[in-house]
């Protein structure tokens, strides 16, 4: 992975930001450990004061978006309403809360007792159900790492489910749910865009970086292995990309498009072959 704020790197930015005056592509975000720090408390943490004033000038220059697997309403109260499309559950939540079929209901209350019954007596372990999802937190004491194998081996005995592992949470879904690949294909489809810049930072991010170039620009944030081509050193680093693609539109004149997103029109079309051969360059290898 190459450092996307590099000097030498730039250019590959402000390639595929669209600084020709083209609508924009979409910039999609996951949240904890991008948007925001991660930190030990399952409620997640606020994002800092520079990142929200940065994420409403952004808003007006292009098309945003977090895609989470938090609840839709706790990734929308997190994000403060400053970002228009709000994507929770992985992809499931898409754009807004969404009734639970009674047999995910079921399925979901099903795993999280088995879960309780077998975990009983673990420190540390902490459920989030997402109703449609569980997710099992492990870090909260010193002993995380007895912890973690005894929620992997529970885990691993349910029926019907997709496990993600996450950083220092295991994710329970129907095997058949979506993921942020899937919901990064859906919001490009539903606002008329041909590509995604997505900054992710753990395992469930890398089915949103699979989708590769010349569709995602994909960013991994922190340290360890990924998919994405580009990387952050860390989460104290989105806000400097943040701010380098506000001066990339606000320099051709905030020529970009806000919140919807749409791409219409003869010239779209026409420029989406050209543009998509700029953008597969953008991506880069390993």
């Amino acid at each position: 992975m190459r450092d996307l704020l590099h000097p030498r790197h730039l250019g590959a930015l402000r390639r595929f930001a669209g600084t020709d005056g083209e609508a924009p592509v979409l910039l999609a975000f996951d949240y904890d450990g991008v948007l925001a720090p991660l930190v030990k408390k399952p409620g997640g943490a606020r994002m800092r004061r520079r990142t929200r004033a940065l994420l409403v000038r952004l808003a007006r220059l292009y098309p945003l978006a977090v895609v989470s697997g938090r609840a839709w309403k706790d990734t929308r109260r997190l994000s403060e309403g400053v970002v228009p499309h709000v994507v929770g559950n992985h992809g499931f939540e898409l754009l807004h809360p969404v009734p639970v079929p009674a047999p995910v209901l079921a399925a979901v209350r099903g795993w999280r007792r088995q879960l309780e019954a077998e975990l009983a007596g673990v420190p540390g372990v902490h459920f989030e159900d997402k109703r449609s999802t569980l997710a099992i937190h492990y870090g909260l004491s010193a002993a995380w790492r007895r912890a973690e194998r005894a929620v992997y081996a529970a885990a691993n005995r349910l029926e019907g489910t997709r496990l993600i592992p996450g950083k220092k949470v295991l994710n329970v879904l129907p095997h058949d749910f979506p993921n942020k690949g899937d919901a990064i294909r859906s919001l490009l489809a539903r606002l008329g865009l041909t590509a995604a810049l997505y900054l992710g930072d753990d395992v469930t991010d890398e089915d949103a970086f699979r989708l590769g170039a010349p569709m995602v620009m994909g960013v991994h944030v922190g340290a360890g292995p990924s998919l994405a081509p580009w990387k952050l050193r860390g989460q104290e680093r989105t806000d400097d990309l943040l701010e380098a693609l506000v001066g990339l539109r606000e320099r051709v004149g905030g020529r970009g498009r806000s919140g919807s997103g749409s791409r219409t029109g003869s010239r779209s079309r026409s420029g989406s072959k050209s543009r998509s051969k700029s953008r597969a360059g953008a991506g880069g290898g390993r």
